[in-house]
């Protein structure tokens, strides 16, 4: 392959790269205003995938639901907590 060649390949590559990173930008700010919209129109939906993780976190953990549950009551009391 001659030097123009690859120059002329290194080209197309530099705008094509240009456009996909704009497309993935519209792509990102459209996939959050649609995320936005379900949230409004199911919000059921939000807290259920908020308890499916905060139930997967628990069984991860090892933990006793009445640890956890005490944990977050004393979130505010932190340094208290783990003393």
């Amino acid at each position: 392959m001659t030097k123009r060649e690859m120059e002329a390949l290194d080209r197309k590559i530099e705008k094509l790269g240009s456009k996909v990173s704009e497309a993935k930008r519209e792509y990102d700010t459209l996939l959050e205003q649609m995320s936005e919209l379900l949230e409004q129109r199911y919000p059921e939906r939000r807290e259920e995938a908020i308890k499916e993780r905060l139930y997967e976190a628990y069984k991860r953990s090892g933990k006793t639901v009445d640890f956890i549950i005490d944990f977050i009551d004393n979130a505010d009391d932190e340094d208290d907590f783990w003393a």
